[in-house]
């Protein structure tokens, strides 16, 4: 008598707190998730690591800005925190735990009454004890440091069984790396199913977003960027080199949130061709060089941008490890023309370094807000 005495006061408070007139305060939140899933292995040395399936749990904290902010209302009142992620990483013996923190980001696709679907992504830091060492633990060819990038997609639904709770389940992938900063470093690929639970610590006020406001395309905009970073092309080369890159890249504003555009990329790599320290002799300076076209994405949002290049090269002495390269990454404008910028560059998947930079920006046309 006593359960149902309970189960009836609970959803007394679920109803009244429905009916709850809407405002239009920022919103609070706090999220749990239980993660479980399987590492990808995207290489023969990965595949005979892994023995075990994953598990981890999450927490976010977060905040959802009011519907009254323009830049909330054009993106859909999507939320903002900071997330912890504990978790095994297929194999406690070699690989270990990882603990991550990374500020996020989660997009609403689609809002209903009750329900709603969204997309998460974050960026952040990665800690694991174990990672590779050459007596001590050898067969970690996947982590060559404790600290590395930690990457998060995932998408996500959720359904609201009163006003401050929710229901979740999704689908994610995180990727673990050091950047190339230190080798080994194939990486951890990581695809998981999560449950969770939301709760909205001031109401949730639910929009149905059939009013975003209409809103002038961004400026296009040319992009001159100085990039840098540091990378080890071999556990057996405990060398650190120096890479660079000189950009240029002509952007078009295609509505008030995105730009696609092109431009050109010039490569320094001091570590071009070092792969055999032991063999052969360094790699002369004009050797180092190497050039590439790439076609560009950026979603904007206020002063940051988060920005998806893909391009191939078009003139090198020193034959680059794939023809084709990917760039992601954000990027922050500190005034007019002033920006800064924080990026993986890839190959086919496996990083070949993290690179930070300054640039200046040129806007055509329209005025900023």
């Amino acid at each position: 008598m006593k359960n149902y005495f309970l189960l009836f006061i609970f959803f007394l408070f679920c109803n009244s707190t429905f009916a709850q007139e809407k405002n239009n305060k920022d919103i609070f939140t706090t999220t749990i998730r239980y993660h479980y899933g399987v590492v990808m292995p995207h290489h023969k040395s990965i595949s005979y690591l892994i023995n075990d399936q994953i598990s981890a749990i999450e927490l976010n904290m977060g905040y959802i800005p009011s519907n009254e902010k323009n830049w909330a209302k054009l993106y859909k009142q999507p939320e903002i925190g900071l997330g912890l992620y504990h978790g095994s990483l297929g194999n406690d013996k070699v690989l270990g735990n990882v603990t991550a923190i990374f500020p996020y980001i989660n997009f609403p696709l689609s809002r209903g009454n009750k329900w709603e679907v969204n997309t998460q992504l974050g960026i952040g830091l990665g800690y694991t004890k174990k990672h590779f060492d050459p007596v001590e633990n050898y067969t970690n060819l996947a982590l060559g440091t404790k600290y590395n990038a930690f990457f998060k997609l995932m998408a996500n639904g959720a359904y609201a069984f009163c006003s401050n709770w929710n229901v979740n389940a999704g689908v994610g992938f995180n990727h673990l790396s050091n950047g190339s900063f230190s080798s080994p470093n194939k990486g951890l690929n990581l695809l998981t199913g999560s449950l969770g639970l939301t709760y909205f610590w001031n109401g949730k006020s639910r929009k149905s977003f059939t009013s975003v406001p209409r809103e002038e395309k961004l400026s296009n905009e040319f992009l001159l960027i100085w990039g840098n970073g540091i990378k080890q092309t071999s556990e057996k080369d405990h060398h650190k080199y120096y890479t660079s890159s000189l950009t240029g890249n002509y952007s078009i504003g295609i509505n008030s949130k995105q730009k696609i555009g092109f431009g050109i990329d010039l490569f320094y790599n001091k570590a071009a061709n070092r792969g055999k320290w032991d063999f052969e002799p360094e790699t002369s300076f004009k050797n180092r060089f190497s050039q590439a076209i790439f076609i560009s994405h950026d979603l904007v949002l206020e002063k940051f941008s988060i920005i998806a290049n893909i391009g191939a090269y078009t003139y090198y002495r020193t034959e680059p490890e794939k023809p084709v390269y990917t760039r992601l990454g954000i990027r922050y404008r500190l005034n007019t023309h002033l920006i800064t910028s924080l990026s993986l560059k890839a190959h086919m998947g496996k990083a070949d370094y993290i690179e930070w930079g300054i640039g200046y920006r040129i806007k055509k046309n329209k005025s900023e807000k």
